[in-house]
């Protein structure tokens, strides 16, 4: 079986994308003003609670964007294999009509060639052999 060759431009589903929409990462110890109150420390055993944009990146977004970028580049290829398939399918319909168009003209020239040479040959041959009085 004839595989194209891996395309580099179109992204693997199990690549990790992050693009400027994605947030970074919040610093791993946040930063307290001085005038802040201290939060509580969570209990024995419990990682600290995070707010949930950080815990979870937001998937729509990621697979909306996803989606588009990969549109965008497989769209560019379709329209450069329809333009070469477009090609193709004029090319051979126009050798197909010249061929047809071909044997119908040969035939009118044929025809008109063998009625100029009859009617040259029967002119010639009225000069020749008047018609008798």
């Amino acid at each position: 079986m004839n595989q194209p060759p891996f395309d580099q431009g179109i992204p693997l589903l199990t690549e990790v994308l992050l693009g400027p929409d994605v947030p970074e990462p919040a610093p791993a110890v946040p930063v307290v003003p001085a005038a802040a109150p201290v939060p509580a420390a969570p209990p024995a055993g419990q990682a600290p609670a995070l707010p949930p944009s950080i815990v979870q990146p937001d998937w729509d977004a990621i697979e909306q964007r996803l989606t588009q970028r990969i549109l965008h580049q497989v769209q560019g290829k379709i329209d450069h294999l329809l333009e070469e398939r477009i090609a193709h399918v004029l090319q051979t319909a126009l050798q197909n009509a010249l061929i047809g168009m071909r044997g119908a003209l040969r035939e009118d020239l044929q025809q008109s060639l063998e009625q100029i040479v009859a009617h040259a040959v029967s002119h010639e041959l009225g000069h020749l052999h008047p018609p008798a009085p």
